[in-house]
């Protein structure tokens, strides 16, 4: 997903919304610091969204992995991709592509040893 994980949010483009911000990192695999209203931030894993009308949060699995906590929309200011995505360049193509390869490398083993036997 982000390649650059010291991209902020507030380098997208203006017109996405605090939803739609949300909805970006609850899709990042990695850790995002939420800066939030009273100049206060917090670090971790953005596992949940949930919630209707007023009463929607996003639920943080704080780094040091002891407790998770609810953060209601209206107080998140800011979102900082500051983690790496675990699952960048993890794609079902990059996937392919390394099976293609190790299935390359295992081809012209077998056919190394069968000139050495010779049998090609």
């Amino acid at each position: 997903m982000e390649g650059n994980p010291d991209r902020s949010e507030a380098a997208l483009p203006p017109k996405e919304s605090l939803a739609e911000r949300i909805e970006r990192a609850f899709h990042y695999r990695g850790d995002v610091t939420l800066r939030l209203s009273g100049e206060r931030s917090l670090t971790g894993y953005l596992f949940n969204r949930l919630g209707k009308g007023e009463d929607v949060f996003v639920e943080v699995m704080i780094s040091d992995g002891q407790a998770s906590v609810r953060i209601p929309y209206w107080e998140i200011q800011e979102i900082v991709f500051s983690g790496v995505d675990a699952a960048d360049g993890k794609s079902y193509e990059a996937w392919k592509a390394k099976k293609n390869g190790e299935r390359q490398k295992e081809a012209e083993q077998v056919a190394l040893e069968m000139r050495q036997q010779g049998l090609l």
